[in-house]
């Protein structure tokens, strides 16, 4: 019986950018297209464990992580629930129970990597255990991307939160591979937009983090079809409201936006401008219209 060689990767992976994106190919090279690729994801993260009174944004739910890693190569992808008593064992002890589980003939990991109780396991626990437990410990370096700006950063979830709250999606793109998107269920609104000539999909049930508020180009998928979207994330202040919401106008689309409860998924690609209080509904009209055309200009520019 031919036992296919199996490579694993353990961590969060919460934005699955182009770092998490080298250990599944590092990790591919260690076994070859014959042998198996298996991502190990932390879910929920560690420190909303840990630290209950700290609040962290999520990038991606388990099931969008699931999905880019296996279009980023790897074979599988197994949740790791994280419990205070997982959380809290020796390294050697977590270790011995995964590769009793997993039986890995490498552990392909980044130089930062950190596991066990109080996050005493590194890379160099890694290596020692390795050595008694059968598998070898691939180390991959950190990848720096370069922004819009001319710094470069070394890709990590927690550059992609910061990016995010500053709006800046081009940025973010660079370190993800992929646009920032949202996914949502489409939920009644006040109905404004369709009263003022630009009906809008407003998407509740979004379980990842917004951006900065502002408005923005991106793009939807319905029925196969790709449309371009101008994107309002934040509150209403012309209308003096304050609860903060995702509100796209799918541009060219003619099928019934009241039709609620459909699931949307919306790319985040350009940042057009900041929100604004507006003197009255015609200024907003005019601005909303422009907005439209700049979203379609950026968007078919980079098609």
């Amino acid at each position: 019986m031919n036992i296919l060689k199996t490579a694993i990767s353990i961590g969060n992976f919460d934005a699955v950018h182009k770092g998490h994106q080298a250990l599944v190919q590092a990790a591919r090279d260690s076994v070859g297209f014959d042998g198996r690729v298996e991502m190990l994801s932390f879910d929920p993260l560690p420190v909303t464990v840990l630290r209950p009174d700290i609040h962290v944004d999520r990038i991606t739910t388990f099931e969008q992580r699931e999905a880019l890693l296996l279009d980023a190569g790897a074979d599988e992808v197994h949740r790791i629930v994280s419990t205070k008593e997982l959380l809290e064992m020796q390294p050697d002890e977590f270790l011995q129970e995964i590769v009793q589980k997993y039986a890995p003939v490498s552990i392909v990991e980044g130089a930062g990597f950190r596991f066990g109780k109080d996050r005493m396991g590194n890379i160099d626990t890694l290596k020692s255990c390795g050595n008694d437990l059968g598998f070898s410990c691939i180390e991959v370096d950190g990848l720096e991307v370069e922004l819009h700006d001319s710094t470069n950063v070394r890709a990590s979830s927690s550059i992609v939160r910061t990016l995010l709250q500053e709006g800046r999606v081009l940025d973010v793109q660079r370190i993800l591979g992929r646009a920032y998107s949202l996914t949502g269920e489409v939920i009644q609104g006040d109905h404004r937009g369709r009263k003022i000539g630009f009906p809008t999909a407003n998407l509740g049930k979004v379980q990842t983090m917004l951006p900065k508020d502002g408005i923005y180009a991106g793009t939807v998928e319905v029925d196969s079809k790709l449309f371009i979207a101008a994107i309002s994330i934040g509150t209403k202040p012309t209308f003096g409201e304050h609860n903060r919401v995702c509100e796209v106008h799918i541009i060219g689309f003619d099928g019934e936006i009241g039709n609620y409860n459909w699931q949307l998924r919306v790319t985040i690609s350009h940042w057009i401008r900041e929100q604004l209080v507006f003197d009255s509904v015609e200024a907003l009209t005019i601005a909303i219209q422009r907005d439209i055309q700049k979203a379609i200009t950026l968007i078919e520019s980079n098609l």
